[in-house]
Parts: C-alpha cells; structure tokens; sequence
C-alpha cells in the first residue's frame, strides 16, 4: 500500500509537470501561428527563449551560458544580454541552465567581483576573464555589476586618506585649491571654485586673499617699473635749446627699445 502511495504522488506530480510544459509549448505554438520569425520569452527560464521558424512553429534557444533573453536583436549577443540589465531573476522565471565556470568566472559570460581587491572586477567573456579597474574613488558594487561610489559599497576596505576621517575634508599638502572629501571612508578628489582657496583651519574653500600662502599676485604695475620706464621716455626728450635730429627710414632702432637689452623685461615673463 505504502508503494502505491508514493507511485500515486509520483505520477501526479510527473503529470502535472508534463500537463504544464504542454501548455506552455501549446501557448508559444499559437504565438508563432500569427507571427513567422518572431522571438519570445520563455515562461520559467530567462536564459530560453522561442524562436519561429519559417513554418510557423515555436523552437527553444538557449541563451550563451551566463545571459539572458532580452529580446529581438537588443542583447550583446543576438537576442541575450546581461541578467541584471534584463532584470532576471524577477520573482517568475530564473536561470534555468547550469552555470559553466573557470578561473575567475562564475558563468561563460558575465561581470563578477574581484577576489581581494574592491576596485577591480573581473568581465568574463566566452570564458575568458579579463581584469577591470574601477575609475578614481569609485569601488566596484555587485549589486549593480559596476563601479560606485564608496559610500553605496558598506562591505569594503576603508581608504588609508579616510582613517582619521571616515566623512569629512582633508588637506592635500602644497595644494591651495585641491583637497579630498571622505564619504563612507574613501576619498574623493574635490577642487575649490575660482577665486578660492582651501583654508587647513577652517577645512573649507574661502577668499584667496584670507588664506595664508595663497594669496593672489598683485595685479598693478611694480613702482621701480614706473620709474625705470619714466627714466627712460626723459631720457629720449631733446634738451632745452636743441632740437631733434629726425631719424633716416632705414636707421636702426634705437639702442634702449631693443628686446635683446639686459634689463628689459618682455611681457609675459
């Protein structure tokens, strides 16, 4: 009796299954009736999907290994992409395929942390994995499969810059105008707006003119450079009584106007 039971539970179990896939197929059956060529979802699996053939009849294709249906023509390759851009699993379907790892791949295809280290990642692609580096003060976030900003990575090392000050500036030393702000951490390259200078008191962006060592140069002439030029135009001013030769057109120029002169300073310099 005992063994009849479990035969029973067994066989209806296994018919149920049966009964479901039946209609599944049944329902991809009529989609492709109306639709020759066309490409649609399957109902359990985001790594299968059905495909019309010329006929009118519903094929199951599977996905590479690690991606998923993402529609006609609008994945990396051909029809499938990412899970997490697709947006499997979503509480219906999940991976229905095996997943085919190696070194530093979880599957063929996907994104995947770094063992050790929290701005790297690893971008596996037919197997092969390839080494990735985060840009500047952004960590790699496996929730998103992509670089972040440290405070939205809780679970990583703290940054050396930030063990005094988890949030808050720090000082750049010889900078006036950089220094670094720590969120959760880890730094982030900050620069003053123009005009401003980083105060290390204050341990924030002022007046240039109020931070000491970074005030602006002076914008007027030097006095000793309005005398030495008001030398100079007396200098070239006939005497009283004497009247000016007139210079010839070819004459060379004058000895104090060339730039070659020791003690002339050019513009710009």
């Amino acid at each position: 009796m005992k063994f009849l039971i479990i035969f029973f539970v067994l066989f209806a179990t296994n018919f149920d299954f049966g009964l479901t896939q039946a209609r599944a197929g049944q329902a991809a059956q009529n989609l492709c009736r109306n639709k020759n060529n066309g490409v649609f979802p399957h109902e359990e699996y985001c790594d299968y999907y059905y495909q019309c053939d010329a006929s009118g009849e519903a094929v199951i294709e599977a996905c590479p290994n690690g991606l998923a249906f993402a529609g006609h023509k609008r994945g990396l390759v051909t029809n499938c992409d990412y899970p997490h851009r697709v947006g499997c699993p979503d509480g219906t379907r999940v991976m229905g395929q095996q997943p085919i790892g190696g070194d530093n791949c979880q599957w063929q295809y996907g994104v995947f942390p770094h063992a050790t280290s929290c701005t790297r990642y690893w971008h596996c692609w037919n197997g092969t994995a390839t080494i990735q580096q985060c840009p500047f003060s952004l960590l790699y976030n496996d929730v998103i499969h992509s670089c972040d900003w440290p405070d939205n990575v809780p679970d990583c090392q703290k940054h050396p810059i930030c063990k005094d000050v988890p949030n808050g500036a720090v000082l750049i030393e010889k900078s006036c105008v950089r220094y670094w702000l720590c969120v959760g951490g880890y730094p982030r390259l900050q620069r003053c707006p123009a005009g401003l200078a980083f105060n290390p008191t204050a341990l924030r962006c002022e007046l240039a003119s109020t931070v000491a060592g970074c005030e602006p140069p002076p914008t007027t002439a030097n006095p000793e450079d309005d005398e030495e030029e008001q030398g100079d135009s007396n200098a070239n001013k006939p005497s009283s009584g004497t009247q000016a030769r007139p210079q010839p057109q070819n004459a060379p120029t004058p000895q104090q106007f060339r730039p070659s002169q020791s003690g002339v300073r050019l513009v710009g310099k």
